[in-house]
């Protein structure tokens, strides 16, 4: 089985309400001949939000910041005749943790929550591999964290997230 090192840079960006995120991810592959290989990847993801909501008064300010760590496994799919290079389709799946912060404050009145949350989630994507030596990728995490709920001057306040889209840059050495 020949062992296909790589390094993926990643630069990651929400589906939801993510303005500001950004990340680094490791992977290596195993070619699995014909026009497949299987790749392990580890991504670290940071990303942080403000966003405005309705209270019962005034406009309540939330801000909160999402440190994600996932593990995951994919199955890379080559339908050109040279494996490793070209197009390839992949599907996998990971397990994710997250730590969510999250404050809001209104006139004067502020509150706070933390959560950790882990989940088992699919992924999707596509990628491109140039030479041997650099590719790129997009990639879809169905993450599903449920609300982080508080309240604020009394008022219940629920915050969440889902979906990650992940474009990286691939440079094997």
């Amino acid at each position: 089985m020949k062992r296909l090192p790589a390094v993926a840079c990643s630069a990651l960006t929400g589906a939801s309400l993510w303005a500001g995120s950004y990340g680094v991810g490791f992977q290596t592959a195993f070619d699995l001949g014909e026009s497949g290989a299987v790749a392990p990847r580890v991504d670290y993801l940071r990303a942080t939000d403000s966003s405005t909501v309705a209270g019962p008064f005034s406009p309540i300010n939330l801000s909160a910041t999402v440190d994600c760590l996932s593990l995951g496994a994919d199955y890379d799919y080559f339908p050109g005749e040279t494996r490793g290079e070209g197009f390839y389709a992949l599907a996998g799946l990971g397990v994710a943790t997250a730590r969510i912060n999250v404050s809001g404050s209104t006139f004067g009145a502020s509150s706070s929550a933390s959560s950790r949350q882990t989940l088992v989630y699919p992924e999707a994507g596509a990628g491109y591999q140039f030479n041997w030596h650099l590719g790129a990728e997009i990639l879809y995490k169905a993450l599903d964290f449920r609300d982080v709920t508080f309240a604020v001057a009394g008022t219940p306040v629920a915050y969440s997230f889902s979906g990650n889209v992940q474009a990286s840059l691939v440079v094997r050495f």
